[in-house]
């Protein structure tokens, strides 16, 4: 069994199935990482070109829906996502785009991706909760599984293109910096944020409205939590007061 070192893009992922096209079996893909490794492990420069002729053949050959598919399987949470991306890649090639809808282990773990991904992408969509800090921004933090910070982000600076904001991934210590529609994700190391005297009067304003249209006879935490799972509370006014 080879090694495979890349650099933790899809474009080095792409490079590296072209390269080992014909050995996709008989290798183990891994991001590189700064460690002490006893194991000996090939690493593959990303090659913009060899990626691009991997892609091209991709949407070419099988569908543009399965090249989303990789993309969302790309930023899931899966663990082994790298060899199941490679195999799919030769595996669809080889028996065709029927192959993604089969009952094989590979295209079933690639569909669950997909599903699980969209569906804490879509989650967030609609309870990411922005707060006003310092300099005018909007400031919101989420705790995703999977890495759905690029496309939340897509989402938001399509809703409000205008405004300067901040979606922090503390995960994956990463912020996407969004300043009238000019976004960039940066590392974070350490913050320091200062709620402004408006923030502090809205929310306790919306935490006094809810309590106020609230009907406790009719209470329903049990549908509550099925539309809205507990895992998404942390970041609510309403369900986590200060």
């Amino acid at each position: 069994m080879k090694y495979i070192l890349y650099d933790g893009s899809l474009a080095g992922l792409f490079t590296v199935v072209f390269d080992f096209y014909g050995e996709i079996f008989d290798i183990k893909i891994e991001i590189e990482e700064d460690q002490l490794d006893f194991l000996e492990k090939i690493f593959i420069k990303t090659d913009m070109a060899k990626a691009k002729r991997v892609e091209e053949a991709i949407e070419k050959n099988i569908s543009k829906d399965f090249l989303r598919g990789i993309r969302a399987n790309f930023k899931s949470k899966d663990i082994q996502k790298d060899d199941l991306i490679a195999r799919m890649i030769r595996l669809s090639f080889h028996y065709g785009k029927d192959f993604l809808a089969s009952s094989n282990k590979y295209p079933t773990r690639f569909r669950e991706n997909i599903k699980n991904y969209g569906s804490e992408l879509h989650a967030y969509k609609g309870l990411t909760r922005f707060r006003e800090i310092q300099e005018g921004f909007l400031f919101a933090e989420i705790e995703a599984e999977n890495n759905v910070l690029e496309d939340l982000t897509a989402h938001f600076l399509r809703r409000m293109p205008g405004e300067k904001f901040v979606i922090f991934d503390k995960n994956r210590n990463k912020a996407a910096l969004s300043i009238e529609g000019d976004v960039k994700e940066v590392d974070v190391i350490d913050l320091n944020i200062e709620e402004s005297d408006e923030e502090v009067f809205f929310r306790k304003l919306w935490v006094k409205f809810y309590d106020t249209i609230s009907i406790k006879e009719r209470e329903n935490k049990k549908l509550m939590i099925s539309n809205m799972p507990k895992k998404y509370w942390k970041y609510l006014p309403e369900k986590n007061r200060k």
